[in-house]
């Protein structure tokens, strides 16, 4: 049995026959509704999706109420609840003031409930009828004073409420189902005709057309110009009955064809590639100008906050002047005056440098020296320490990274390239390997590591010439004659504008991401020519100029040379440190004011401090002199000599300490077990040849076993790997050295040391064992052969080569065994 819900009648028990004719009327169950009653459930329009109203009601849908959510993220909802009050009582006081307003009331109009319909943006409004008036008259006159008051106000020619009254029977939902232009309406019951769904739908906006029922199908597609006639239509006519038709009327997804889809869907080979150089363009367009400002502000330091900016800059060298002058007036010293010592005999090298870089050459300038010389302090704390724009690349940073996103993260750090994506690498190489499944090409979406480190220099290249050409003006102009100025010539009469770049550990050769060095060869090889910028490489040996050859052809580099201080340098540079350090730890006392005051004197703008020797502690003078000499003048070693000194260590143990982590370090890298034979073998004849000589001569090197089968790249190996320095004449080997003065006092710590010398020597004699073997074998397996020959008088001069060679390997063999033997005899300490 069901029961007619909103009918004029009480609900009386339906036939079979009057059911079928009316199967299509929104009906709800009574059991349904029972059900809920006995529940204790609410029958609301929210709930149950049917709207309850008497005889003496009407029911209108306003719209234009809330913002209409046409996507599933709607942000101008989330805008109009934060400047607009959505809450009941604001909506329920807006409804009656549009419905009767104060200047045309309709008396005795009541408003009963509102049912909003966010996702339509309206609201279903009941109002009871006044006696006095019918439904049509009340229905009319809400509808014409609504169209008046929403068209007063500021906003009323972007959007006006209007009100419909409801003819058919609506359907409150909130299913996933988002307005469109396009309603479908479905016919339960005879079709109605074009001309039918035409006067029927008007109405409620500018229909743009009609597509009646086709041959089976029930329904009708009807299309409006506008979101509000398709939303007025399904809330206020769904439901109707004509004819003994009921219409149901939901909203028709749209599928939009446009052109450019179509061009996708057609023609994927040429739509893809276009699309993927399109989003290239844009995301240059976009990016570029941000890298090029952060690459910028990596070399000017304008708006940072480190000791690099400009005023940070002036008020530490206003700071500095003032604590100074403090300093001199009790009887202090300059913080500096120790380094200087050891500079003193560098600072024409400074003044030369300086000089390369206002004589504007445009070639590269190259700082030559071994590890640990202080390359890099002659050039940046003393060369560029007052100069502002420089750019300091790290390249032994770069080329150790081992995976291709650290490698570009890496070189983005150094430069300052930013914002930087690693991982679309590997998205892009995805993409392409579908594209190129799905269309037979590749899209040259995904680029190598190379090509972006070559794209991140490109952006940097532009960022430089911008700074070098910031005070750049075209035209100058003298009194009433205007001079045109050349870019070239601009940058050729000012030098100090051009950007420094100062590449360090620039080595030519990598086992990995060794294309950084031509890659970076030639960008400021490019640099140099476009006349944009100074160059200074600082490396350690002279194999890297052939590559910046290659990049600079047909040009004389500036070449540096740098060596270890002299042993007067080092130590004065040792005696000042302690001087200030020590708190008189080592020092006399003072006598007087003046023996304390340092003698200054202005040496090309350097002042330069001497240390009263009579004031320092004779005994440390002398522990001194016995202990600087194994440390030569590099500086990194006589500085970490100087702070064990300080830490209270005594100078021979503190030498002995540091002779015992450079033999450490020696035996790890060059002597471990974890190293090839050979090269390990190679490594210990030279330890022991530079033991007992200061210089061993290359063409001692050549004849000897180890070396024999190619004794240059042995020895470019060891050098480097940093065991030893080799000096040449006119690009051939010369002299082979230690790499640093240290080294030297290493090498006879491992000699002397019997325990560990046995251990080392036994380790050697076992490898030189296993090359000889190595040797034996594949000369073995070649007599074999020789044997096979019928006449062995053919090749009897090679068997005796052969042979010859095997006899002389095994007498090595043998020297080792007998040697090994006599070491595991001697007596152990």
């Amino acid at each position: 049995m069901l029961k007619v819900v909103g009918m004029r009648n009480s609900p009386r028990v339906l036939s079979t026959r009057y059911l079928q004719t009316l199967l299509g009327r929104r009906f709800v169950s009574s059991d349904i509704q029972q059900k809920d009653q006995q529940a204790g459930e609410s029958n609301t329009a929210t709930d149950t999706g049917v709207i309850h109203k008497t005889e003496q009601e009407t029911l209108l849908f306003f719209d234009n109420v809330y913002p209409r959510q046409l996507s599933i993220w709607s942000p101008l909802g989330w805008m109009n609840t934060i400047f607009f009050s959505q809450s009941r009582e604001s909506v329920r006081a807006k409804i009656q003031n549009l419905a009767s307003p104060k200047e045309n009331p309709i008396h005795g109009l009541v408003m009963r409930s509102t049912i909003p319909v966010k996702r339509d943006g309206g609201v279903f409004a009941t109002f009871v009828v006044p006696y006095r008036y019918s439904k049509a008259e009340v229905n009319m006159m809400i509808s014409k004073n609504t169209t008046l008051e929403s068209s007063k106000g500021l906003l009323s020619f972007l959007t006006t409420v209007s009100a419909f009254p409801v003819k058919g029977i609506p359907w409150i939902e909130d299913l996933r189902r988002l307005p469109s232009t396009t309603i479908k309406v479905k016919f339960q019951g005879p079709v109605l005709t074009e001309e039918e769904i035409y006067s029927l739908f008007r109405r409620y906006g500018t229909i743009v057309d009609i597509f009646p029922c086709k041959d089976g199908n029930d329904f009708a597609i009807v299309r409006y110009r506008s979101y509000r006639g398709a939303i007025c239509a399904k809330n206020c006519v769904s439901g109707i009955e004509i004819n003994n038709t009921v219409l149901h009327i939901q909203y028709q997804e749209e599928v939009k064809n446009t052109l450019v889809s179509n061009f996708f869907v057609n023609h994927t080979r040429i739509a893809v590639p276009v699309f993927i150089a399109l989003l290239s363009i844009v995301a240059v367009l976009i990016f570029d100008p941000i890298r090029e400002f952060f690459i910028e502000q990596k070399i000017t330091h304008r708006y940072s906050l480190s000791m690099d900016n400009y005023w940070f800059k002036q008020l530490k060298d206003i700071t500095n002047s003032t604590v100074s002058q403090f300093k001199n007036y009790w009887g202090g010293h300059d913080e500096n005056h120790a380094r200087r010592h050891l500079w003193d005999e560098r600072m024409d090298r400074v003044n030369d440098l300086q000089m390369w870089l206002e004589e504007n050459n445009n070639t590269f300038v190259i700082v030559r020296g071994p590890r640990g010389s202080g390359k890099r302090d002659l050039v940046m704390e003393h060369t560029l320490h007052d100069r502002e724009n420089v750019l300091y690349l790290d390249c032994d940073r770069i080329i150790k990274s081992r995976t291709d996103a650290k490698f570009l993260r890496n070189v983005a750090q150094e430069i300052g390239y930013f914002p930087i994506f690693p991982w679309i690498g590997s998205v892009t190489g995805i993409i392409d390997l579908m594209v190129q499944g799905l269309t037979g090409q590749k899209t040259g979406l995904s680029e190598s590591k190379e090509t972006q480190f070559r794209n991140i220099l490109t952006t940097s290249l532009m960022a430089i010439r911008r700074i070098a050409l910031k005070n750049y003006k075209p035209a100058i102009r003298e009194g009433e004659t205007t001079i045109n100025v050349k870019e070239e010539d601009y940058l050729q009469q000012h030098p100090e504008a051009k950007p420094v770049v100062v590449i360090d550990r620039f080595a030519g050769k990598s086992d990995i991401n060794g294309f950084v060095y031509k890659e970076m060869a030639d960008w400021t090889a490019m640099l140099v020519q476009m006349n944009v910028a100074h160059v200074i490489f600082l490396t350690e040996t002279i194999t890297s100029n052939q590559i910046l050859s290659e990049s600079l052809p047909n040009q004389v580099f500036k070449t540096m040379i740098l060596s270890d201080a002299s042993r007067e340098n080092a130590r004065s540079y040792v005696l000042s440190q302690l001087h200030d350090s020590s708190g008189g730890h080592f020092i006399k006392p003072l006598i007087s004011q003046e023996n304390n005051e340092l003698e200054g004197k202005e040496n090309n703008g350097e002042i330069v401090n001497n240390i009263n020797e009579e004031d320092i502690d004779p005994h440390l003078i002398e522990e001194l002199d016995n202990n600087l000499d194994p440390l030569g003048g590099r500086m990194l070693d006589l500085q970490a000599f100087v702070r064990r000194v300080k830490s209270g260590e005594e100078p021979k143990k503190a030498l002995e300490k540091m002779v015992e982590q450079a033999s450490e370090q020696i035996t790890q890298i060059f002597l471990s077990d974890k190293i090839e034979q050979i090269k390990s073998a190679q490594a210990w004849e030279l330890i022991e040849l530079l033991n007992e000589n200061p210089v061993v001569k290359y063409e001692d090197i050549v004849f000897r076993p180890l070396f024999k089968a190619a004794p240059e790249l042995g020895i470019l190996e060891l050098e480097n790997n940093g065991l030893v320095n080799v000096s040449r004449d006119r690009g051939v080997l010369k002299d082979i050295r230690p790499a640093k003065p240290l080294f030297k006092a290493a090498f006879q710590y491992l000699l002397e040391n019997q325990e560990l010398s046995t251990v080392l020597k036994t380790r050697y004699y076992l490898k030189v064992i296993g090359f000889e073997n190595g040797r034996i074998k594949k000369w073995e397996e070649e007599l074999p052969q020789l044997g096979k020959i019928k006449d062995p008088k053919l090749f009897k001069a090679r068997v005796d080569y052969l042979s010859g060679k095997i006899t002389l390997s095994s007498d090595v063999i043998n020297n080792c065994e007998k040697m090994i033997k006599e070491l595991s005899q001697k007596p152990k300490n």
